[in-house]
């Protein structure tokens, strides 16, 4: 069998398959316009039939265009479009920690004033007046709902990669990258007090693959002077959290195949990690003392900074640590790193 012929024939089946992809949803239709941005080759190809027409190099032309197919195709998965990166939309979900102000009108009150005139006047003129005088007086009163003093944080997510570190004079910023638009973030937002309640999401996702050319990013902006309460529900994701400079009294993270690098808060806290496949960094200031508790498979652990009793690991400066941290993690085959460092 000549090898244009069965180039040709790897063409159409790949071409199939790629079509077979995108109805299974494991590849985007617009993987297409990757595709037809590569038209030329199909010229270069003809060139080259034609050259080397009835002899052994006539495979060259077929070939070129299986191989313009294949990159056609490695590209898009990974999210890049010949004319750059494909796009990416871009939506900042935020709120103040004062809530509102309200402006409640009063009941209308009228104030009725008599007044009657000096009735001295010239002995052969009687004069009478009487004048009465109505003040209608609205009062508006400035009710200001007190400011949030604590904030609970829920980002139930899918896939992506979320970064938390940098500080805001809000309550909250969470600033959000996504090519698809399943994955807009939507809040839902309530407040009791001096508490607030907020929940970060994204509709269901649809598609039966999730690749690896979803690349959302999440940025997480706290505010220094709120304690808060973290809850990270997601899928595949990486994590990359320095929360030293916040008030986190508990953080959260459920998910699958994960890479979570997390400095601990200087401030009492508990940490609680349900992860299956996962690489976990976790740094801790040297002014936190600590206690670890490990669940898991196969796991590779570095815990030189503690020493192990009944099963939990403890910090060496446990006892004279300015700031307690509970860590509990529960994880399948991972690779569990923990350190002390210092803090600026």
């Amino acid at each position: 069998m000549k090898a244009n012929k069965i180039v040709e024939g790897l063409t159409f089946l790949l071409i199939g398959g790629i079509l077979l992809a995108n109805t299974l949803e494991v590849l985007e239709w617009s993987v297409w316009s990757n595709l037809f941005k590569l038209w030329p080759l199909l010229v270069i190809s003809l060139g080259l039939s034609l050259i080397f027409r009835g002899r052994s190099l006539s495979f060259l032309g077929p070939l070129i265009i299986f191989l313009g197919i294949i990159a056609g195709v490695g590209a898009s998965y990974v999210g890049i479009s010949f004319e750059g990166e494909m796009v990416k939309e871009l939506k900042t979900l935020s709120r103040e920690i004062v809530i509102e102000v309200e402006k409640v009108p009063e009941t209308e009150t009228a104030l009725e004033t008599e007044v009657i005139p000096d009735t001295e006047t010239a002995p052969d003129t009687e004069t009478a007046l009487e004048t009465e005088e109505v003040l209608e007086i609205k009062v508006l009163e400035i009710k200001e709902y007190p400011e949030i003093e604590r904030a609970s944080i829920k980002l139930n997510l899918d896939v992506g990669k979320l970064v938390l570190g940098e500080s805001t004079p809000l309550l909250y910023e969470c600033i959000s990258q996504y090519r698809f638009k399943e994955f807009e973030p939507f809040e839902k937002f309530s407040h009791t007090e001096k508490e607030a309640d907020i929940l970060i999401y994204h509709s269901p996702v649809t598609r039966k693959v999730i690749s690896s050319n979803i690349k959302n990013n999440w940025e997480l902006k706290l505010n220094n002077q709120i304690i808060y309460d973290l809850s990270v529900e997601t899928g595949a994701i990486d994590v990359d959290c320095n929360l030293s400079d916040f008030k986190v009294e508990k953080l959260y993270i459920e998910s699958g195949a994960s890479n979570i690098n997390l400095v601990l808060p200087q401030y009492n806290s508990k940490i609680i990690i349900d992860t299956g496949v996962s690489n976990i960094n976790i740094a801790i200031p040297k002014n936190v003392g600590a206690t670890v508790n490990i669940d898991s498979g196969i796991a590779v652990k570095d815990l030189d900074d503690f020493i192990k009793r009944s099963g939990t690991y403890i910090s060496h400066n446990y006892n004279e640590s300015e700031f307690i941290a509970e860590i509990e993690i529960n994880c399948g085959v991972s690779d569990i790193d923990i350190d002390y460092i210092n803090i600026p």
